[in-house]
């Protein structure tokens, strides 16, 4: 039975749509022919985290699959009340960062702005971030026949996660919400052809340890894998894939009790931490990300693509023909933490979660003849830190 499928499915979505729900990559459709497109993914808001803007540009032709370019070395700006400027620093490829202490807040405007290399100046609508209410619970549900199945055709069970808050009765509302999900790894490094290694700094066995990380062993076969458990504590870090946005038309003031939010696959019998975020946003944000949810979620397989790009709230100032994919907005947050227990799981086949990414056991390293010039093969590695993976504890885990 292989389940890696599934959970491809999972990961590789989160590249595909726009970075819009938290994910780190931008959109990159399949778009016709010679199409160039500049693709923009951005959120002010109101946690007390670092915030960036992404850019890039999506190039399709008739030689070469889609390609995601960041668009770098642009001066990006954000203008605050139509007064104050903050200016972006570009600390990865096509990736500008907020610096470090600013917070969005309540009431003030925004606006984006960005020049290429090229001197092409683009520039979003200005929009105004309005409160959302608090999240009151979250909770899960477990359902023995989830979603996603194997690839023999069988449920794979899963964890159903709901909210429930009080939209407020001032007027019309309209919500996004996204969640990040924290499951435990127990296996941190895989080397092909190679081993993973260390070295002793010493004092031997009391001093520090410098990894060296996978070094090429000629005499392995060219696709012999070495799995290696993580040294400590260490947490995949997953993110949604389908966009959840809803308008109050029909319920404007009531109660939204059990508004569905997730359906996570259960690979494993280990506990599990979800963060779910509640955003505000406008009206025409909100017929944006419908419009892309049809277009995308709605269209059938992984390889279908919206029939034609989307554009949002921004333009290129000088040619407004130019299609700019992607919306840029600003929202206060509500946060909500769930420890997905699982004691209830009482059905179902678990064979790990390194089995579900990979569609295959890990393979322990065998012994090593001779000694190397590096050091020492380790039996373990490090949870080494990134969009996707921590070593730190999740805020919530122990609650």
């Amino acid at each position: 039975m292989h389940l890696v499928s599934p959970i491809i499915r999972w990961i590789s979505l989160c590249w595909i749509l726009l970075g819009l729900l938290g994910c780190i990559n931008a959109y990159d459709p399949n778009l016709t022919l010679d199409a160039n497109l500049v693709v923009v993914s951005g959120i002010v808001t109101d946690l007390n985290e670092g915030q960036t803007i992404s850019l890039s540009r999506s190039r399709s032709n008739a030689d070469s699959s889609n390609v995601s370019v960041p668009i770098q070395r642009a001066h990006v700006t954000v203008l605050i009340n139509g007064t104050t400027r903050e200016t972006l620093i570009e600390v990865l490829p096509g990736t500008y960062q907020f610096p470090s202490d600013f917070r969005g807040k309540v009431g003030n405007t925004y606006q984006l702005r960005f020049q290429t290399t090229e001197g092409t100046v683009y520039e979003s609508s200005v929009e105004t971030m309005v409160s959302v209410p608090p999240i009151q619970r979250v909770y899960d549900q477990f359902t023995p026949q989830g979603p996603r199945k194997t690839a023999d055709g069988l449920s794979i069970p899963a964890n159903d996660v709901y909210l429930d808050m009080q939209d407020p009765a001032d007027g019309r509302n309209f919500y996004l919400w996204r969640w990040r999900l924290y499951e435990l790894q127990t296996w941190c490094a895989t080397c092909q052809q190679g081993r993973y290694v260390v070295r002793d700094i010493g004092p031997v066995g009391a001093g520090p340890i410098d990894i060296i990380g996978c070094i090429r062993d000629s005499t392995l076969g060219t696709t012999n894998l070495f799995d290696y458990p993580c040294r400590g504590l260490c947490w995949d870090i997953f993110y949604n894939t389908d966009i959840d946005a809803f308008s109050d038309v029909y319920t404007n003031g009531q109660p939204q009790v059990g508004h569905k939010v997730a359906s996570i696959p259960i690979y494993q019998r280990d506990p599990a931490l979800i963060v779910v975020e509640q955003l505000s946003i406008s009206a025409n944000a909100y017929r944006y990300y419908r419009l892309f949810a049809d277009q995308v979620q709605n269209t059938g397989t992984l390889a279908d693509s919206p029939p034609a790009p989307i554009s949002g709230n921004i333009r290129n100032v000088t040619n407004a023909a130019e299609n700019v994919i992607g919306y840029f907005f600003a929202s206060s947050v509500a946060v909500g933490r769930h420890k997905i227990k699982r004691q209830d799981v009482n059905t179902g086949l678990f064979q790990g979660l390194f089995y579900a990414i990979n569609g295959r056991a890990p393979r322990l390293e065998t012994s090593q003849p001779g000694s190397s010039p590096f050091g020492g093969s380790a039996s373990s590695a490090l949870c080494i830190p990134s969009s996707s993976r921590t070593d730190q504890l999740p805020p919530g885990w122990n609650e």
